[in-house]
């Protein structure tokens, strides 16, 4: 198979590329989600989605390139799930808008993709600090998503989260030469659909899905939402 001689400089590059095109897809998907589906639909066409995606991706170890289609269903479902929060909270969005929010998260990929094409002797320290520095901005994105409601800081937010599913495609992927790059990013994508999902139903539902699942974050008392 082509891919075990595909080196991890060629693997970078690839996860990198996928990674940009999760952005685009999603984009897309919550531009023509905010059309189609009113409050939380998209949560429900998002999942559709996703079932489908299973299909391709079982098949993808006889066709390959399924796994392709595998990663796409998903973040179009991806998409669809972020669009019920901006429903629900009736925030009106625009492609301009969404495309700045996800530039953070893309800078980070793309540092991770330069220091491996240059540096790939170091790869977990790479990892490790992007890692780090996800995280931080992740924090930094809820506090003033809090504080500010805007759309940088939400979208931005969800972007983070998708970048950090990359980052760990990238440690999976580029540590183990055996490893079939394209299924490794199919996986990555069911990982960020559902754990997108879920945050956006918390979000909506204001904590009462962690409530109703039997996990207390902290009782229905001085509860923090995220104002818009």
């Amino acid at each position: 198979m082509i891919e075990n001689f595909i080196n991890t400089k060629a693997k970078t590059f690839v996860v990198f590329l996928f990674f940009i095109i999760s952005l685009g897809v999603s984009i897309i998907s919550i531009q023509f989600a905010v059309v189609v589906c009113s409050k939380w639909y998209g949560i429900i066409v998002g999942i559709i989605f996703m079932v489908l995606a299973i299909p391709l991706h079982s098949l993808g170890e006889k066709w390959s390139g399924l796994y392709v289609f595998s990663f796409i269903f998903n973040f179009i479902g991806v998409g669809f799930s972020i669009s019920a929060y901006y429903l629900v909270k009736e925030i009106p969005l625009n492609l301009f808008e969404l495309v700045v929010s996800a530039i953070p998260a893309g800078a980070i990929l793309a540092l991770i993709y330069l220091m491996l094409q240059t540096l790939s002797k170091t790869k977990r320290v790479t990892l490790s600090i992007a890692t780090i520095i996800n995280i931080a901005l992740l924090v930094i994105a809820v506090v003033f998503w809090i504080k500010t409601g805007e759309i940088f800081f939400s979208f931005g937010f969800f972007c983070l989260l998708i970048s950090l599913f990359f980052i760990c495609v990238f440690g999976i992927t580029v540590n183990h030469n055996e490893r079939f790059v394209l299924q490794d990013i199919s996986y990555g994508s069911f990982g960020s659909f559902v754990i997108l999902t879920v945050v956006v139903i918390v979000i909506i539902s204001e904590g009462d899905f962690l409530d109703g699942a039997g996990l207390d974050i902290g009782g229905k008392k001085d509860k923090k939402k995220i104002k818009t």
